[in-house]
């Protein structure tokens, strides 16, 4: 099912305006959301990124929120498990990079099955036999001031995706910066564990700050080892851990079984951690 700013439409039509800034600029952002019962049990973390968007990109959100959830209560109340793209774009603006002013944005929800892999996944009851890792040439451009969302511009996701084509040993790829430093997955968030410790990569200049890894961070927040955050995060470092895993909103906490040629250990904080995020779907 496919939705135009609230509206069920059909999705051989012709749905995108030519003036769409999202088409010309990839002005705008997107978040992928997963469904559970008819809700998306993750929401607030998804919002909360939104609200940043509002700030940083200075989109118009306020009418969008307003109709949200009507959207979802309408929609999605029969839906028992899916995932659902949301695509907002700043909207119809005229030739050249101006935004307009005031701006009328435009937003698409595609309602669609659950990828096979993680229904599969979910039906070995939490079992973490561990991804399969490569890493990508492809470097991360820098960009402060949009590090942390959720952007309509993914460039640097494309690239280094097609590095390993269809090569179906690799489940993900660990991306880096310009500098060779370890920020993330092509479509995850990467953490290790040194003991009882969990790390995780500094994301204030560049990638994709994940609802998942928002999660596990104010998880921990009360425990006795809280994540830490570090920044010029090595390879070696990650190779060395005794585990490593990888979030994402989908497919939640998965263990990492191996990174290109090194195995990596896996642990049952990992397994545990992903047992008490797996509570929204229970």
């Amino acid at each position: 099912m496919l939705f135009l700013n609230g509206e069920l439409v059909d999705s051989q039509d012709q749905i995108i305006n030519f003036q769409d800034r999202a088409f010309h600029y990839g002005d705008g952002v997107f978040e992928t959301l997963r469904i559970h019962r008819g809700e998306i049990p993750t929401w607030p973390f998804h919002f909360e990124r939104l609200l940043s968007a509002q700030k940083k990109l200075k989109l118009p959100l306020e009418n969008f929120f307003s109709d949200w959830k009507q959207f979802v209560d309408t929609h999605l109340h029969n839906i028992k498990s899916g995932c659902a793209k949301l695509v907002i774009s700043r909207g119809i603006g005229p030739r050249g990079y101006r935004p307009p002013d005031p701006a009328t944005i435009n937003w698409w929800v595609q309602i669609s099955d659950l990828p096979e892999s993680i229904v599969c996944n979910e039906r070995k009851t939490n079992e973490q036999e561990g991804k399969q890792l490569t890493l990508c040439s492809h470097r991360l451009s820098r960009q402060p001031a949009f590090a942390g969302l959720k952007h309509l511009n993914r460039l640097d996701q494309v690239i280094a995706r097609s590095e390993w084509g269809d090569l179906s040993e690799f489940d993900e790829g660990i991306m880096f910066n310009l500098d060779g430093h370890v920020i993330e997955g092509t479509m995850s968030n990467i953490f290790w564990l040194e003991g009882q410790q969990i790390y995780t990569p500094n994301l204030s200049f560049e990638g994709v700050d994940g609802c998942v890894r928002r999660w596990i961070i104010k998880h921990k927040l009360a425990s006795h080892n809280p994540v830490k955050i570090l920044e010029a995060v090595s390879l070696n470092r990650i190779l060395s851990a005794d585990a490593v895993f990888i979030s994402n909103s989908l497919s939640g906490i998965q263990s990492v079984a191996r990174i290109q040629d090194a195995s990596i250990p896996i642990s049952t904080l990992v397994s545990k951690l992903a047992i008490e995020f797996n509570g929204y779907y229970a």
